[in-house]
């Protein structure tokens, strides 16, 4: 009975005090990229409804008809699959949190009519021609901000793939003679990287050489003590880090798509194929396990075999255009 009245009460809440309310958990949590997600999918159905279907009790807002037609309206936004996905699978949560399965008033079969799925992302990879462009790249060319945008981006190559996250949270203490040991931010996986001579010269021009900041390069605030600030913080860096990434790519390699990833994905390719057992790249890499690394290099698998498809088709072919000339 009081679950019953419990749920009584809950359909009288309004959506949008019902998802700040988990928002101001996940705060207090500290799970700052869910704060984020769950922040913009509340703002994007504020947006879908003009503001009135967000404030409605949240079992009127949680009909079928009313999710479908909020998965046209991103459509027709041009939002992406991944986005509809995304925000219908916060909403999915929420409703959960407020109708936990197998309580009254829950329908397992309310989301069924709507996107939830996430459609695989293909990660682009450079050559290793393309890499070399870059690394050749004359930066008294560039402007100053587009310099330290491909510094940090060959520096992640060089620094065996490092993701910006980890690079832009690097401390200056944690350079420790010519390695750098820090923590991998996703998993707190401790992480020694040596610096190649080649990055040297790079290293020593772009680093934060001031004396405000415990960070390693100027990415980040130094004086944000707040975690949410902090994010915040980096987030605007990242979107200014690949639209300036997308900038250099046109200027140094017309047609050719950059981003944060890149670095990290071009190293583990290149390092596949040249036959670079899948444990050093795992490890390489600081992936949780070889079975992370085997599935972020799945796409490159088929590229590898087809490659290998075309040298044994060319060398079957020149063999028989030999024989016939004979």
């Amino acid at each position: 009975m009081d679950s019953e009245n419990k749920t009584n009460e809950n359909r009288k809440i309004s959506l949008t005090s019902r998802m700040l309310s988990v928002i101001g958990q996940l705060k207090e949590e500290k799970k700052h990229s869910s704060v984020h997600t769950y922040t913009a999918a509340l703002h994007s159905f504020t947006d879908y409804s003009g503001g009135k279907e967000a404030g409605m009790a949240v079992d009127l807002v949680f009909q079928p008809g009313r999710l479908k037609e909020y998965q046209d309206w991103l459509r027709q936004k041009e939002s992406s699959w991944n986005t509809v996905s995304t925000y219908m699978r916060v909403l999915r949560a929420v409703y959960n949190r407020i109708f936990p399965p197998g309580t009254t008033g829950h329908n397992p079969k309310l989301f069924d009519g709507v996107y939830t799925k996430v459609e695989p992302k293909i990660k682009r990879a450079l050559t290793e021609n393309q890499m070399q462009t870059l690394s050749k790249a004359d930066f008294d060319s560039l402007p100053e901000d587009m310099q330290h945008v491909l510094a940090w981006f060959l520096l992640m190559f060089m620094f065996r793939g490092m993701p910006f996250i980890d690079l832009a949270h690097l401390r200056k203490s944690d350079v420790k003679g010519n390695t750098i040991v820090y923590c991998r931010h996703k998993t707190g996986k401790q992480m020694v990287v040596s610096i190649p001579r080649e990055a040297v010269k790079l290293f020593e021009l772009f680093i934060d050489k001031s004396s405000g900041s415990p960070y390693l390069f100027p990415i980040l605030n130094g004086k944000l003590k707040d975690e949410w600030q902090l994010y915040r913080c980096y987030q605007e860096a990242l979107r200014n880090f690949n639209r300036k990434l997308e900038k250099i790519g046109k200027l140094l390699l017309p047609g050719v798509k950059i981003s944060s990833y890149t670095a990290r994905h071009t190293w583990a390719t290149l390092a596949f194929y040249r036959e670079v057992p899948v444990g050093i790249i795992s490890k390489a890499l600081g992936h949780s396990s070889i079975k992370v690394t085997e599935t972020y290099l799945k796409p490159f698998e088929n590229e590898r075999v087809d490659a290998v498809n075309d040298e044994l088709i060319l060398s079957l072919m020149n063999n028989t255009k030999e024989n016939i000339a004979s």
